[in-house]
């Protein structure tokens, strides 16, 4: 037995105590050095992916706080606010004005209450002469329903404005494809409508509208953390798991190859 693998020593009484020793050269093998590689970078992943879901979490109580001071009380006249519209997330405000097209695109992949649909979107004149698009509501997907009709004359609207939203893909804009819209940017709204609109939309106070209203009014997010924080530490538990599951391959290993070279 090689005594640079497991070393005797003879206790007082005579026993024999065994000193167990590991082997690592096995670790510097290119396979051993790609498989350390591709761990740490799965682990790594793994506090990453924790990480990130705890920064939603902070963005998620922005949001909500956003949305507490702004969202509610009595509703601003629109010509009232400043023509920065950076800063109007959330707003709660009121417009007057006419309905020039109650569906003028439709913006696919929404749901609500556990059905998959699009919001409706219409455009209103104001009585400024601006225009504005509106989400009138959420339909299901292939829903007969009638929309129902928007008054011919003046309307008063009260609602909360919303950023618009666009995406671009590298070396691409994701504009969707005739009426229908990958999400509410109001720039490709415009673009259709071959009329410039501002860079917000009004989303209708649910409240304001007739019960029997179709399309659903869309409500406002959930005050709520959502579940970002039990993500964040299933991905710290996995990352906590996956370094000890192939710390002991390796250590298991290293024993082994010792052992052998006994």
């Amino acid at each position: 037995m090689s005594q640079t693998n497991r070393s005797i020593e003879r206790t007082g009484g005579g026993h024999r105590r065994v000193t167990n020793r590991r082997d690592w050269g096995f670790s510097r093998r290119p396979f051993w050095i790609f498989s350390h590689l591709f761990a740490a970078s799965v682990i790594v992943s793994f506090v990453c992916l924790g990480f990130w879901q705890l920064n939603r979490l902070q963005e998620r109580r922005a949001e909500n706080e956003i949305i507490a001071a702004r969202s509610f009380g009595q509703p601003e006249p629109i010509s009232s606010l400043p023509a920065d519209v950076s800063d109007l997330d959330y707003r709660l405000v009121q417009i007057d004005g006419e309905y020039v097209d109650e569906d003028f695109v439709r913006v696919a992949n929404r749901s609500q209450g556990g059905v998959a649909g699009e919001w409706v979107v219409g455009i209103v004149l104001l009585d400024d002469g601006s225009e504005i698009a509106v989400n009138r509501g959420f339909v299901p997907i292939n829903s007969d329903g009638e929309l129902t009709a928007v008054p011919a004359r003046s309307v008063r609207l009260t609602g909360w404005l919303r950023q618009s939203v666009a995406r671009e893909w590298p070396g691409a804009v994701d504009a969707g494809a005739g009426d229908v819209l990958p999400r509410l940017d109001t720039e490709r709204v415009s673009f259709r409508l071959e009329r410039e609109l501002p860079l917000v939309w009004l989303q209708l106070r649910p409240e304001d509208q007739a019960l029997a209203s179709f399309p659903d009014p869309v409500p406002l997010p959930g005050l709520n953390e959502g579940s970002h924080r039990s993500y964040a530490v299933q991905w710290f538990i996995f990352a906590i798991l996956g370094t000890g599951f192939y710390g002991a391959v390796v250590f298991r290993r290293a024993r082994t190859d010792a052992e052998g070279g006994d």
